[in-house]
């Protein structure tokens, strides 16, 4: 099992994760499938399509995030 958490502070998301690193990705995979059917409804385009625009979103979004180290 496990657990994601995500908040907004300041204009910045904060998040916590607990759990086996290969339940953390099933997670985000499962939210990741959700957004894109989402996106596919909203914008009318086909869930092939929203699933790319998911992925390039999160690659330009890992580039602007500075690492905790």
């Amino acid at each position: 099992m496990g657990i994601i958490v995500v908040y907004m502070k300041n204009k910045k998301a904060k998040t916590k994760a607990f759990g086996k690193t290969l339940n953390l990705i099933t997670l985000l995979v499962a939210i990741s499938k959700c957004l894109a059917e989402k996106i596919s409804i909203e914008k009318s385009i086909n869930p092939e399509n929203a699933e790319k625009f998911i992925i390039e979103c999160i690659s330009e979004g890992m580039k602007t995030i500075t690492s905790k180290e």
